[in-house]
């Protein structure tokens, strides 16, 4: 059974559960047997830190205890750690011998963000059980003498069992006084729930998940369901930071290629990694070799056509292409002109008009045949001139000389 008034076990509880969301933050890759990632974020979120040191010949992540002489910028250069599985207790030097993987660049973790919020939830839910106790307490029943109250809980436990009580004497009304203790709770039930979702809102947010609430109580715009973007990134942001500077010496220490990204719903919102150190899909840019230093002779035009890699033409191949260019041109002009002279061209002349049937060099859909002012489109794609007149000849609203004109047409294909 839950017992509200167990705060520590209750805080402690919530934490677990928070851990349980945030240790998929990460996801590693290429890590040695001996520390299993669970074990790694483990340590870092309730932590801040952890060290990366070799015993017995195989790497482990220990918590420790930073201490001992400090830097000029006052960070320890000591740390002290004890496992008793390992029978290993040793005060190790933090630059030489292994890694100090930060959680981030204060050494906090996330166990301190946690122990405040879930204190502040657990609270909350306090007030509220006690809330809900209250909303029970419609009268309060004040006896005189011990006779009387008994008389008044056996009525009251005769309502309960659902049986209809007697009042036998009026003693029992003298002695017997009644307290309305009931008030208006729905004002204060939605000011707690609404301070829970804050409080738990802002727990969320801190670890770069958007959990808007609404303290509203009208439409929320959509500018305003996303202004609160800014805040997600800039800790799981420094927590990456972090962890990639480390896993960049422990693998130049000890020869390794552990890699790392965001995992769960953070892989989906952090595709654009800190400061450009990661990139989209996870790598790490390749920022060695000759290649990064030389530029190319060609580079790739705008289009991503690849660069020419065909050498500059000499002054003969100039002049061969001109010549070749020029012999296409006259082939493609007596090929033009000889279609041209096989064209249908004739010209009829009339006392009354004239018949014009001629392709034009362009691409036209239709040709005219024109008599006088009128003129009858003809399809310049049909194959058989003749059906077409005939065709037209069946149309009742040609005029007498559009008739005309199309039988003399019709005349000058037959051979007639």
């Amino acid at each position: 059974m839950y017992d509200f008034k167990d705060k520590a076990a209750n805080i402690n509880q919530n934490n677990r559960y928070m851990f349980a969301k945030t240790i998929s933050m990460f996801e590693y890759q290429n890590l040695p047997e001996t520390i299993p990632y669970q074990e790694l974020e483990k340590i870092l979120q309730t932590s801040g830190y952890a060290f990366i040191t070799e015993v017995k010949g195989k790497l482990y992540a220990f918590a420790g205890h930073l201490g001992g002489e400090q830097d000029v910028y006052g960070n320890p250069q000591k740390i002290t750690i004890n496992n008793i599985f390992l029978n290993f207790n040793k005060i190790l030097n933090v630059e030489t011998d292994g890694v100090l993987i930060r959680s981030d660049d204060s050494l906090q973790g996330l166990l301190p963000l946690f122990n405040k919020h879930n204190f502040m939830l657990i609270e909350n839910d306090i007030n509220m059980i006690m809330n809900g106790y209250n909303n029970r307490l419609q009268t309060m029943i004040s006896a005189s003498d011990d006779k009387t109250k008994a008389s008044a809980e056996k009525y009251i436990e005769n309502l309960i069992a659902g049986d209809i009580g007697v009042i036998g004497s009026s003693p029992m009304f003298e002695g017997v006084k009644s307290q309305s203790g009931g008030s208006q709770q729905g004002s204060a039930v939605t000011t707690l729930i609404e301070y829970h979702q804050y409080v738990k809102a802002s727990l969320f947010n801190e670890i770069g998940l958007d959990a808007n609430f609404n303290m509203k109580r009208e439409r929320v715009t959509k500018g305003e369901t996303e202004q609160g973007d800014d805040i997600l990134y800039p800790f799981i942001d420094n927590m990456m930071k972090c962890r990639l500077a480390a896993i960049e010496k422990i693998n130049e220490k000890y020869g390794l290629e552990i890699t790392i990204d965001y995992g769960s719903v953070w892989n989906k919102k952090n595709k654009e990694m800190v400061d450009d150190i990661v990139t989209a899909t996870g790598d790490a840019p390749d920022v060695t070799g000759d290649a990064m230093e030389t530029p190319l002779d060609n580079p790739p035009t705008e289009t991503g056509d690849a660069p020419d890699a065909t050498p500059d033409a000499t002054p003969d191949d100039e002049a061969n292409e001109e010549a070749t260019d020029e012999t296409q041109d006259e082939t493609l002009n007596e090929t033009l002109d000889e279609t041209t002279d096989e064209t249908l061209d004739e010209t009829t002349d009339e006392t009354e008009g004239e018949i014009v049937l001629k392709s034009q060099p362009e691409l036209e859909e239709t040709t005219e045949i024109s008599y006088g002012e009128s003129s009858l489109p003809l399809s310049k794609e049909s194959s058989n001139e003749k059906t077409e007149i005939e065709e037209m000849l069946k149309d009742e609203t040609l005029t007498d000389e559009e008739r005309e004109t199309l039988l003399l047409m019709l005349s000058e294909l037959e051979g007639v």
